[in-house]
């Protein structure tokens, strides 16, 4: 029925790995904050870290490791981390991607749509809806779930114009341009768009070891950089989400640059 969760088989090195780590950086987190609850978000934030990392870049096992270690940076300041939105972004990707290997269903469209209307009622933005409209048309373009697709995007779209117009749930945000951060995080994820071009072109298998779509990987990527863009402009981002965010992108991107120099040398 749902087709959108990968197991997490611990005969696997890099599962066991990632496992102990989060345990390792929870444990840490809870005692520099000294609040177990930061500690256990932390270490979650760890493993999503990871997570979102094997999604965007599925061949190569150890470039989410690296992606980990720089967001371990949120073990120095802690505020505030929205995990439901990162696992949003991990079944929107998959949705995308196809990954899993599994056929997409009717459950899966309606469950995150359902999930989508549910975080922007909650956050009071529609930008959350923008975003799965733009995932949709990845996978009708696809094929997959045609009638349910259009039927899910024109609910979505409709939600979208009522929240937006009527309720005044989307608005621009004030960004200070001379921030280090601000421009730190619009530059990587300006990078990402051409880095992804070049990072999709390698053969990929999914979970159940067939050949994946060129496209939608890059779709699913293409989509990453965007949905955080729109957040970032339309949306409210916390300084430790963000931090996992660009940590997912910067520990791809830096294996991969490192992996073509090492082949090179």
């Amino acid at each position: 029925m749902f087709s959108l969760g990968r197991n997490i088989d611990f005969h696997y090195k890099t599962n066991k790995i990632i496992a102990i780590v989060s345990v390792v950086v929870a444990t840490i987190g809870w005692i520099l904050t000294g609040n177990v609850l930061s500690g256990l978000y932390i270490g979650f934030g760890s493993f999503l870290t990871w997570a979102l990392s094997r999604e965007l870049d599925p061949k190569h096992d150890f470039s989410a490791f690296l992606a980990v270690g720089f967001s371990l940076l949120n073990l120095f300041y802690y505020e505030n981390l929205q995990l439901i939105v990162i696992f949003w972004f991990l079944l929107l990707m998959r949705m995308v991607s196809g990954i899993t290997g599994k056929g997409l269903t009717t459950f899966d469209i309606f469950s995150l749509l359902g999930f989508t209307v549910y975080l922007s009622l909650n956050n009071k933005n529609s930008v959350y809806l923008l975003i799965f409209l733009l995932a949709i048309a990845v996978v009708i373009k696809a094929g997959d779930k045609k009638r349910e697709s259009f039927i899910s995007g024109g609910i979505s779209l409709g939600m979208f114009i009522a929240e937006s117009f009527f309720m005044r749930y989307l608005s621009f945000n004030s960004i200070d341009y001379m921030n280090f951060i601000n421009m730190f995080a619009i530059t990587i994820l300006g990078i990402s768009f051409v880095f992804f071009w070049f990072l999709s072109k390698d053969a990929i298998e999914d979970d159940m070891g067939n050949s994946v779509n060129i496209f939608r990987v890059l779709a699913s990527q293409i989509l990453y950089s965007t949905a955080l863009l729109l957040l970032f402009f339309l949306g409210e981002i916390s300084i430790n989400n963000l931090v996992i965010y660009l940590a997912a992108i910067v520990g791809v991107m830096i294996y991969f640059i490192g992996s073509k120099l090492n082949r090179k040398t």
